[in-house]
């Protein structure tokens, strides 16, 4: 007996030792795992693949797809876009790693198309305002390939600075540096691969709309140093809100002023490629009034809607690449909320994008008056919260949506700031919503200010290359 206890004892031990190597090395496996191995779409719809690497301290998923025209892939995100199957493929660059996921792509429905038509006809209905009538997979297409993105903030977006006398000193009355190639160029080489370039308009034309021609040139130029550069380029109205007026007895003025402005843009810039986007406005708000960030009034957001018919009209009747040049809605204040996120109304383009901002967790974020310094479980929330919103009112019908502008604030918090970049970034790519950082070019404390500046422009430096390193690590 004692025998017997003795063998099984010896016995255990040998098969310990047996299973041992065998489990290190499965810890120390390499390869990619996709969430599903297969999928099966309906026409216009989309699904993000998620994708898990091991063995990998760092590694670039490049995401394929064996026919494009059936499903389309960016970051994960398929698109599906005409009845038949594919395979979505997600290969470890440089190595021979890779998962892959069958994608079945199936007709509308009889009544699923009836359902269209009949959303048509209904001015209320989500379906309309959302446009999800229209294959938005070139606008996708074109995000997929934004990685991440830079504001040059507080630069050429300066509004009623009374004390100046010369247009081009506006470049440099809320900070004090002037735009050269070498920034951009410093910009580009850290890893950003877009530059949004927020423009005010207003304090550089007359009452008609007529801009300046040295702003406008020099506007230009400023374009030109990222464009040159292979940059995507995202141009707008920004400060503008002293005359763009949401009300319907400023309508019909404001509609005349806005699309004498965005005729005199889209005419500069007509023969650029789909690599510079024009944004129709930045937070489209009425300042000062109760729901200012809340989402604005039924009213507001109609005039806006129709604020934005002029903007995508006049600049498709300017010809040239301006026919199919792609262009960026914004719901009021640039809202995350579902409310006014529902309410911005798409026209009949598939060439649309649509933007949002949110500087999250608000507390930890932006807010100036809060001490909260750290990324909190509820912090974590508000960021899946917002993302979960922009799924349900775009991104599931397929619609393109831009992140451009995003940032935290420096609370003397370097390391927390880097904690929530990674979270913030990693969520975004799960959704293939590709973002913007605003750079106001300060690192003010928050009794002083919003201090939102990655980059010294005066040294070339980075402030927080921490900061940046995270930003690049999470995006690749």
């Amino acid at each position: 007996m004692k025998f017997k206890k003795l063998a099984a004892v010896i016995l255990t031990l040998l098969m310990c030792l047996m299973m041992f190597p065998a489990n290190v090395s499965a810890a120390s496996e390499k390869g990619i795992k996709l969430s599903k191995t297969s999928l099966s779409l309906t026409v216009g719809n989309t699904y993000t693949l998620k994708r898990t690497v091991t063995g990998f301290k760092t590694a670039t998923v490049v995401w394929q797809s064996s026919d494009s025209s059936i499903a389309s892939v960016s970051k994960g995100k398929v698109t599906a876009k005409k009845a038949g199957s594919a395979v979505i493929s997600a290969t470890i660059k440089g190595t021979k790693y890779k998962a892959v996921c069958k994608v079945t792509v199936k007709k509308k429905s009889s009544s699923a198309a009836a359902k269209t038509t009949t959303a048509k006809t209904e001015t209320k209905t989500e379906t309309k305002k959302t446009a999800s009538s229209n294959n938005y997979s070139a606008g996708n297409e074109l995000l997929g390939k934004m990685t991440v993105g830079w504001n040059l903030g507080n630069t050429l977006d300066p509004s009623n600075c009374t004390w100046l006398t010369n247009d081009l000193d506006y470049e440099t009355a809320w900070q004090k540096v002037k735009t050269t190639k070498s920034i951009i160029d410093t910009v580009k080489k850290a890893g950003f691969n877009t530059v949004r370039i927020p423009v005010s308009w207003g304090n550089h034309m007359d009452k008609d709309g007529n801009i300046n021609k040295a702003w406008l040139d020099r506007v230009q130029e400023v374009v030109d140093y990222a464009y040159d550069n292979g940059m995507y380029v995202i141009l707008n109205t920004h400060h503008d809100l002293s005359w763009i007026k949401l009300t319907e007895n400023d309508k019909k003025t404001v509609s005349a002023k806005f699309g004498n402005v965005w005729k005199q843009i889209a005419e500069r810039f007509k023969d650029y490629d789909e690599k510079l986007i024009f944004e129709g406005m930045n937070e489209p708000r009425t300042e000062g009034s109760a729901s200012e960030w809340t989402g604005g009034t039924a009213n507001e957001r109609k005039v806006l809607n129709d604020l934005y018919k002029v903007f995508v009209d006049t600049v498709r009747s300017t010809g040239g690449n301006n026919k199919t040049r792609f262009l960026i809605l914004t719901p009021y204040g640039a809202n995350s909320g579902y409310a006014p996120m529902s309410d911005l109304e798409l026209p009949d383009d598939d060439r649309i994008i649509v933007s949002v901002h949110a500087y999250l967790p608000y507390n930890m974020a932006l807010n100036r008056y809060s001490d909260e310094t750290k990324l909190t479980d509820r912090g974590k929330w508000e960021i899946d919260n917002a993302f979960s919103n922009i799924d349900k009112v775009f991104l599931s019908k397929g619609i393109p949506v831009i992140m451009d502008e995003f940032g935290s604030l420096n609370k003397d918090n370097t390391s927390d700031r880097v904690e929530l970049v990674k979270y913030y970034l990693s969520t975004a790519e799960k959704y293939g919503v590709p973002c913007c950082w605003w750079d106001n070019n300060t690192i003010c404390p928050p009794s002083e200010g919003e201090g939102l500046g990655l980059l010294d422009r005066a040294t070339l430096k980075w402030f927080y290359p921490e900061i940046v390193k995270a930003i690049m690590e999470t995006v690749k």
